[in-house]
């Protein structure tokens, strides 16, 4: 039992929040996390890096300028333009957030989409509002547009392609998200290496446009790097929240190393996609599932004969672990499977026909 004295100083919603939680993969078959299944090579190995190339006694450059250098000139980005790198995804949607916290300031979000929008949003106390997708996960865009009119808000976050749906948004309608928005528009391309589509030529464009990449999706989740491209003003008021020192030096030097072997990342992601494709045509024999197009590394799908808990259960028997999605909106019955190597997908889709039957 907590001290009373000391429960009282915790904000008042503390105890209506939940811990993110992650469960135990070890020996497991790992499919629930969307990571790059292959190994990177000699380049990215820690203990090459150690030696000279890093100085692990010394602080990290508080500015990531040499990745950021890297950055800029590999997406051309003119000098309006600026990157801020955040130690991953989670921190620059959270950096977002803050630096838009405003009492009356809304959030405005499609759904379902990622779930760390909503969690962040709330936690610092913003106003959050979702968009239900339309049932074949497409953009209900005239109500996204009446909804913008309604809230006016701060900030929308847009996850292209969208994750957990895995599909692309028709890119009209987005543009005329971003013309319609007061706010900040934040278009996610967390897996936008898989599609083939981006908006990064539409930087450029549009003052209220942002754009957020990383690198864990592409096989460096290990090391929590994600950044931001946008108007120089509008990231220089963000960056003013960044705590100092939140990339550290062997992060920075993997993807440095990361965007100078660019083309050894490009033979994974293509072999991905085609790993992508031939799973989507196996699981779509199974007739007991929908699944839906991807344009991801992973591939959501829901059950029509037994329910999503005990498909789940049935694969962690096997040691199969995916991601169960039907507690979240719109989702009922679905899950969701990573894009894993061949042999492992290969091991899924047997499990899987097993616990159907």
């Amino acid at each position: 039992m907590m001290n009373k004295k000391i429960e009282n100083f915790f904000r008042e919603d503390i105890n209506f929040l939940n811990e993110y939680k992650i469960l135990d993969s070890k020996g497991m078959i790992k499919l629930d996390a969307m990571e790059n299944p292959f190994d990177l090579g000699a380049n990215f190995k820690i203990s090459n890096l150690s030696s000279g190339l890093v100085n692990l006694n010394r602080y990290p450059d508080a500015n990531s300028k040499n990745l950021r250098n890297q950055l800029q000139k590999k997406y051309n980005l003119n000098s309006q333009k600026d990157v801020i790198i955040g130690n991953g995804s989670d921190e620059l949607i959270q950096l977002i957030c803050l630096a838009f916290l405003k009492i009356e300031n809304t959030v405005l979000c499609p759904s379902p989409s990622f779930s760390m929008y909503k969690s962040i949003s709330k936690v610092i106390g913003l106003n959050f509002e979702e968009v239900l997708l339309k049932e074949d996960f497409s953009l209900d865009i005239n109500l996204m547009l009446n909804k913008i009119d309604e809230f006016d808000p701060a900030i929308i976050f847009l996850a292209y392609p969208n994750n957990p749906t895995g599909n692309l948004w028709s890119k009209e309608d987005i543009i005329s998200i971003i013309k319609k928005s007061n706010g900040v528009v934040v278009i996610d391309e967390a897996y936008g290496d898989f599609s083939g589509s981006s908006f990064i030529e539409s930087l450029n464009n549009y003052e209220n446009l942002l754009i957020m990449k990383t690198f864990s999706k592409i096989g460096l989740a290990g090391i929590r790097l994600g950044y931001l491209f946008g108007d120089k003003c509008i990231i220089e008021n963000i960056n003013k929240l960044r705590l100092p020192f939140n990339i550290n030096s062997l992060s920075q030097k993997i993807s440095e190393l990361a965007i100078e072997n660019n083309h050894h990342l490009e033979i994974q992601i293509n072999e991905i996609c085609e790993l992508r494709n031939k799973l989507l045509k196996n699981m779509k024999e199974i007739n007991e599932i929908r699944v839906f197009e991807s344009k991801t590394n992973f591939v959501l799908f829901k059950v029509l004969s037994r329910t999503a808990d005990d498909i789940f259960q049935s694969l962690l028997s096997d040691k199969i672990l995916i991601k169960n999605m039907t507690n979240a909106a719109g989702l009922k019955n679905c899950l969701r499977v990573t894009v894993g190597s061949e042999n492992e997908n290969k091991l899924f889709i047997q499990s899987l026909k097993n616990a159907i039957k």
